[in-house]
């Protein structure tokens, strides 16, 4: 679990260089991550496959994305919608529509 989380946090701290344009090349980023440079091209390849478009701009000196993207991981919680909050309370939204029911 380790590894996956210093792959995330590598791919967030790159995501955050790209943005500005400030990666350097190669060998300064992998030091600057103080990882080699053959696990910066792993972590990178693994953003490509996430979907990431990224390439090395020769005349910036940097990574950039070809396209504007963003990078989120990890949870975040979202409104339910109706059906699907009957199916996870087991109904209970039916059960409050019973009781108003006299006999």
């Amino acid at each position: 679990m380790a590894k996956l989380t210093k792959t995330i946090e590598l791919m967030e701290r790159i995501d955050k260089l790209i943005k500005r344009q400030a990666t350097g090349p190669p060998p300064e980023l992998a030091q600057r991550l103080e990882i080699s440079k053959a696990s910066l091209y792993r972590v990178i390849d693994v953003m490509r496959e996430f979907g990431a478009p990224i390439e090395y701009c020769l005349y910036e000196q940097s990574y950039v994305y070809t396209e504007d993207v963003g990078f989120y991981c990890g949870f975040y919680s979202m409104p339910l919608q109706e059906d699907i909050m009957k199916v996870t309370n087991g109904g209970f939204n039916n059960l409050n529509c019973l009781t108003f029911f006299t006999i």
